[in-house]
């Protein structure tokens, strides 16, 4: 098993943000992470990258506990990560930004680091701006250089925290399509959070749905699709029927 999560609990004051969260990734799968706003899937996110310690339970990667770790060593031990609002380095140029994955998410030297970066450019179709000042850039490309520098760490699991928030219909399918190929072309697991449910069934191996803190399924698209407690908490309908 790649990622494994065992009793999660996570507290902020008295507030109850995580409660006992349990499933795992395996290796070469995708899977999709929803639930309402406010059900912690962010926050879960956090926890497994070393932002929030855990009050309890374990995280393991490659069998290995990540409890306690930095981020920049849980990065290096082969998780990387995008976020729900872009955070690039928007004075610095696409190549940079994403150079600085490569190197400092897998202590590449500066060589193989611009190498290995332009690579992770030409499969993203951003070759053409790779001298661009981010700043200067689309909003859909900034979520694509985001993606490529946590690519560019060649991880073995990139956690994707709403790469389609604020996109058009055309963007989302070029994401969609990006999803796959990151798995295909670089071996690379994904666990991802999204609102746009149709793009999760499409392409999700399996979705873990949150609500409220808690896991409230687990399963394949079409079991999620007509679980009850999901499609009353979060679907409203199975996506057969608001075809």
């Amino acid at each position: 098993m790649l990622l494994e999560l065992e009793d999660i609990i996570k507290n902020f004051g008295g507030l109850h943000v995580l409660s006992e969260i349990s499933f795992s990734v395996k290796e070469g799968e995708i899977v999709g992470l929803i639930g309402p706003n406010g059900a912690g899937k962010t926050t879960l996110f956090n926890v497994i990258t070393g932002i929030y310690r855990p009050e309890e339970g374990s995280i393991r990667f490659h069998g290995k506990d990540l409890v306690g770790l930095k981020p920049h060593r849980i990065c290096r031990r082969g998780i990387a990560r995008t976020f729900q609002l872009v955070r690039i380095f928007p004075s610095m140029t696409v190549l940079e930004n994403v150079m600085v994955g490569s190197i400092y998410g897998n202590r590449r030297s500066k060589k193989q680091g611009r190498k290995e970066a332009l690579a992770c450019l030409e499969i993203l179709n951003l070759i053409d701006v790779k001298d661009a000042v981010t700043a200067h850039l689309t909003f859909s490309d900034r979520r694509l250089v985001e993606i490529a520098r946590a690519i560019a760490a060649k991880p073995g699991l990139a956690l994707l925290d709403e790469p389609m928030a604020g996109l058009n219909p055309t963007e989302t399918r070029k994401i969609m399509t990006l999803i796959r190929e990151i798995r295909k072309t670089h071996g690379i697991s994904i666990l991802w959070i999204e609102h746009k449910i149709d793009a999760v069934f499409d392409v999700c191996d399996r979705i873990v749905v949150l609500d409220y803190g808690r896991k409230l399924a687990e399963g394949d698209p079409d079991e999620i699709s007509t679980n009850e407690k999901v499609v009353e908490a979060y679907l409203g309908v199975s996506p057969a029927e608001s075809d």
